[in-house]
Parts: C-alpha cells; structure tokens; sequence
C-alpha cells in the first residue's frame, strides 16, 4: 500500500510541477463545467436528430447516471473515505504548484469530475455505438480528469476510481433504461 501511495504522489507531482503559465491557464479552463455547455448543447441536438420524440429517454438515462454518480462520489464516499486532496495535505504544501489559487473541497476521494465524465461517456456509448464517439470522448473524458491532477486537486488514484465508478453507473443506468424503460 505504501508504494501505491509513493507512486501516487510522485505522478501527481510530476503532473503538477510540469506546469507552465500558458498550461495554468488552459488546464484551469478544461476544467470548468461551463466551458463544456456547448458540447453538450451538441450531444443534445445529437439525441434529438436521432431520436425525436423519444429523445427523453436516453437524455433521462444520462441525467440519471451522472446524477447518481456525482451524488455517490461528492455526497457518500468523499466523506465517508475522507481522503484530503493533495492541495490539503501539509506534507505536500511546499512542493504542490495551486493554480489561481484554487484549492478544491477538503476531500477528493474519488474525484466526481472523473466519474461524471465517465459516467457520460458510457451512458452516451450505450445509445450510440458510433466509431468516433469512443476516440474523441475518452480524449475527453481524460482530458477533463487529468485537468484535476495538474491543478494538485486530485490524485491519479482519486481520477482512477472516479472512472472506474462513473464508467460501471453510466452503462448499468442507460442498460436498465434500454431494458425497462424503452418501450
């Protein structure tokens, strides 16, 4: 468990401290919820040339699975695991570059921006198999989460988990709505 953890320490470290001006600045953006709206705007005309009336379907199996995911990761296991992040660990505070001064909640285990872009990817795979939906929404998705670690919020371990959760909420909710709910 210790190397684990060295190891964990060390990637976000060498994640962090790789960091330029420019990198701040466009890592810090990435992050960000809103900078994605249009994306999702996107993704939402998408569901509806493609399914009309019944777009409501897998647009509810989406809403439904990152709700469950960021409710699971943010409300139950953050505080129940009570992991500090890294921006919260003394022993971390002289090494760790904090971009824009931002530090994030006290807890970041799992991360939830992992898990809820997980979890949208795999929900939105199960609807649509297209090929280069895969490709460019891991990019995404790693994208996104990676953002968290140059930004010294989260650990590798912390997007690890995320994924893995998001990923398994994301495909079970849109199978159990293609199964009961597509009618």
């Amino acid at each position: 468990m210790e190397f684990l953890q060295t190891w964990d320490e060390r990637l976000l470290l060498w994640l962090n401290q790789a960091g330029t001006p420019k990198w701040d600045a466009f890592m810090w953006y990435v992050t960000q919820t809103w900078v994605w709206v249009p994306l999702f705007v996107g993704l939402g005309i998408w569901l509806f040339r493609r399914y009309r009336r019944r777009m409501w379907k897998p647009l509810l199996s989406v809403l439904v699975s990152i709700g469950l995911t960021d409710g699971l990761t943010g409300r139950v296991l953050k505080p129940w695991i009570a992991r500090r992040r890294p921006s919260h660990q003394a022993a971390l505070q002289s090494s760790l570059r904090i971009v824009r001064g931002y530090r994030g909640g006290l807890y970041g285990f799992p991360s939830s921006h992992a898990a809820n872009s997980a979890a949208l990817l795999s929900a939105l795979w199960v609807w649509w198999r297209y090929p280069l939906l895969l490709p460019i929404g891991l990019g995404w998705v790693v994208l996104h989460s990676c953002s968290r670690i140059y930004l010294g919020v989260h650990y590798p371990s912390d997007i690890l988990a995320g994924w893995l959760i998001g990923a398994s909420l994301g495909y079970l909710v849109s199978r159990l709505f293609l199964r009961f709910v597509w009618v």
